[in-house]
């Protein structure tokens, strides 16, 4: 009986892929029949992302079946029968009706609906700032320090400048510290530390343990010598900071431990911080001594976590705590080590996500905590109980943002921003703070106004406000029936409109607010990005429903208001010119500049805006889309 099952089994799987060319118009009716009885009736729906999925496959079947039936009239004129003729047409005819009805209703219905954006309110900080220099965040900017244009993988070691790396470093350190030179920066900040920390008014002692939470989070799977183009920790920025430990501080290696406790510290990564160059023959060790932990220890140099007594307990979701390694339990000094990146959906992933690979437990199971803290401002937030525990957040010397290689759309494609001052290039940033609130805070506004996706959510910065004013009597994450009640840092919103190289862009020191200080003005040259449309995104109406990280268009229906950000620009602009296919459609005078783009349109074009200032002076950006309508 089993066997005759499986034979049935067999031949109906087989008859299924033989029917191959029946799935694919069973699944665009499909597509076309559920855009129409779920969206017609309420064309709110079109946001879904179901409807945003059918939507495209609804429009991709319609224009197969175009491109046949084009091809049919090419070929009817020579048959023998009128009807025969007319057929296809008509049916194409009302197919489109169809599609266009439905989405005429649902643009009609969205022009009528108020605006769903969520427009941060800027420099009003809450919270106690932090650090040495209370609030202070050291934004350093060099684009040298990567290739614009990358040779194999993103880190390769042609394509990242070591020398400017490490020159970023000082420049964040002692602008961070006060201080005029590495080591005094360095002596500052651990005095702080430890007078803080009730150690007394000493700096780094001899036989003290540093542990470093660097983000690998996209090497789970496979063996360690897979290779991919993901955004993780830089190998060079983590070159960077250990050079600056041994040689500077002058940390043994053998007290110095770079782990994340759920990944694996693949080979690419390994390779290029061990060794002093990678690929080279002969091989030379530059960190010998230097400990690299993992979930497994299954490669060379890798050496495995090992779980302590001490666990983060946490104030909401089904998962009641997870269990610290040694590394953190047993570390003098944390090093927070986090990547400028999105998350999912309206999420961002920077410090106080960069502490989910920290425990030994799977991550998975607190995801549900992490949704629950995002989806609504006043919820409890993971990053809270994780930034407010003594060993880890509450042991962090200091805060390093890894933004070199951003990542701009979803949890692992590297990007390049196309916001002045970065004009199409990659993020080539580094951040550094003692302020773990004031760091994300500051790396939201730089993904806000990057826009990507609409930009994150309202509720995506409710772990910084639980953070800045945690809620009486909820946080206890030792379980020690000590709950965490003093603030963890200053969160604020900056101001777009001050120039983001101005330390006005927040409210600084005399406003109790983030102390902002950008590093890298000179390298900075006028520009203008087309803020809307953006890439891989699906406009309907002006309405931006969706992006798409499976996409390489972006696709328009209906009329659309180009959007303009402008940088860098000291003397006046005289105009800015937009063009479709290289013909002028619109000139724009006055602030802000756009153009509405409401003429028919139909498949693919290339939108372009120029500005146009000092005289001869120009700057252009360029976008390609898909219209209909």
């Amino acid at each position: 009986m089993r066997d005759h099952h499986s034979i049935r089994k067999y031949h109906f799987f087989e008859n299924a892929k033989n029917m191959k060319g029946i799935w694919f118009h069973l699944i665009g009716l499909a597509a076309i029949i559920w855009f129409c009885i779920r969206v017609l009736p309420a064309p709110h729906r079109s946001r879904y992302p179901c409807q945003q999925v059918s939507i495209f496959v609804a429009l991709g079947y319609i224009a197969f079946w175009g491109t046949l039936f084009t091809a049919l009239r090419l070929w009817l004129p020579h048959a023998r029968w009128r009807v025969s003729k007319m057929a296809p047409s008509i049916v194409a005819i009302f197919m489109v009706l169809i599609m266009i009805s439905g989405v005429g209703f649902a643009v009609n219905f969205l022009e009528s609906q108020p605006s769903q954006t969520w427009n941060p309110v800027p420099k009003e900080p809450i919270g106690t700032p932090q650090g040495i220099n209370p609030g202070r965040l050291v934004w350093v900017w060099n684009p040298d320090a990567t290739e614009e244009e990358l040779t194999g993988y993103w880190w390769n070691t042609e394509n990242n400048n070591q020398e400017e790396i490490d020159q970023m470093y000082s420049d964040g350190l002692q602008q961070l510290a006060g201080e005029e030179d590495d080591y005094d920066a360095w002596e500052a900040l651990f005095h702080y530390f430890n007078i803080e920390h009730g150690k007394g008014d000493v700096g780094y002692q001899p036989g003290e343990k540093i542990s470093i939470k660097i983000n690998m989070n996209n090497g789970y799977s496979g063996p360690y010598t897979s290779e991919y183009d993901d955004v993780d920790a830089n190998p060079y920025v983590v070159k960077a900071l250990l050079k600056q430990l041994r040689d500077v501080v002058g940390v043994a290696e053998e007290d110095i431990t770079v782990y994340d406790a759920s990944r694996k510290l693949m080979n690419w990564f390994y390779n290029r911080v061990y060794y002093e160059e990678f690929p080279a023959d002969p091989l030379i060790p530059e960190f010998p001594e230097v400990h690299f932990v993992d979930m497994y220890g299954g490669a060379e140099g890798r050496e495995q976590v090992v779980a302590s007594d001490e666990r983060v307990y946490f104030a909401a979701g089904s998962c009641a705590y997870r269990t610290l390694p040694t590394v953190v339990t047993e570390a003098d000094y944390m090093i927070n080590m986090p990547i400028t990146k999105r998350h999912v959906a309206e999420r961002v992933t920077l410090a106080g996500k960069n502490w989910f690979g920290t425990w030994m437990e799977d991550v998975f199971s607190v995801h549900e905590y992490h949704t629950m803290g995002f989806s609504q401002m006043g919820n409890p937030a993971p990053q809270a109980d994780l930034v407010g525990h003594e060993q880890l957040g509450g042991n962090t010397l200091l805060l390093i943002g890894d933004g070199t290689y951003a990542c701009r759309y979803g949890n692992s494609d590297i990007s390049k921003f196309e916001m002045y001052p970065f004009n199409g290039d990659w993020m080539n940033s580094l951040f550094f703070s003692q302020d773990s609130v004031a760091l994300d805070s500051v790396m939201f506004d730089f993904f806000m106004l990057e826009g990507t996706g609409g930009g994150p959510s309202e509720g995506a910065q409710n772990y910084l406000h639980q953070q800045a004013e945690p809620p009486e009597n909820l946080y206890d994450p030792e379980n020690d029936g000590v709950y965490v009640s003093d603030s963890m840092g200053v969160h604020e919103h900056w101001d777009p409109d001050v120039d983001i190289f101005s330390k006005e862009r927040y409210s600084g020191v005399a406003g109790d607010g983030i102390d902002y200080i950008p590093i890298g003005q000179e390298h900075a040259t006028p520009g203008i990005t087309i803020s809307s449309p953006k890439e891989k995104h699906l406009y309907i109406a002006g309405n931006e429903i969706r992006y798409f990280n499976f996409l390489s268009l972006t696709l328009i229906i209906g009329k659309i208001d180009v959007e303009t950000e402008i940088g860098g620009i000291d003397g006046d602009i005289t105009k800015v010119e937009f063009y479709i296919d290289g013909e002028l459609k619109e000139t724009d005078y006055d602030e802000p500049y756009g153009w509405n783009w409401k003429s028919l349109s139909f498949f693919r074009h290339e939108l372009k805006a120029t500005v146009f200032f000092d005289e001869r002076s120009v700057a252009s950006d360029t976008v390609v889309v898909w219209k209909l309508f």
